[in-house]
């Protein structure tokens, strides 16, 4: 996991446009909404956890636009941080793709990491 984070982090310190790969996709998504709620209301940071029921990349963009509306407002101290508009531009840009039972095995993974892109980039 270690690994796969370095190589996302170094893309997007590179300031890639968009992301191809849809793990790594879930990957920043996954690790952009657990770090608004852990930014702005540690106790509630299991709501990321329904991500890893979710079916597809645009019921993933509508849960993280609701996290956004629920948890970027005045609490959240990066809301006006430059690398939040990039990661949110990433995690909007991605077409519509179904996810396997793989995907969502991954995102389990990437929602006990603890590590965020948001203050790392």
């Amino acid at each position: 996991m270690k690994d796969l984070y370095q190589s996302i982090k170094d893309k997007l310190i590179s300031r890639t446009k968009q992301i191809e790969s849809l793990d790594e996709w879930l990957f920043i998504t996954v690790n952009t909404m657990k770090a608004i709620v852990d930014n702005s209301n540690k106790d509630e940071i299991d709501i990321v956890i329904q991500v890893a029921d979710m079916q597809d990349t645009e019921q993933i963009q509508r849960f993280y636009d609701l996290i956004q509306g629920k948890y970027g407002g005045e609490g959240f101290s990066c809301r006006n941080d430059e690398r939040y508009y990039y990661l949110s531009s990433i995690v909007a840009k991605y077409p519509p793709t179904e996810l396997s039972e793989k995907d969502r095995e991954n995102v389990r993974g990437y929602i006990d990491y603890n590590h965020f892109f948001l203050y790392e980039i």
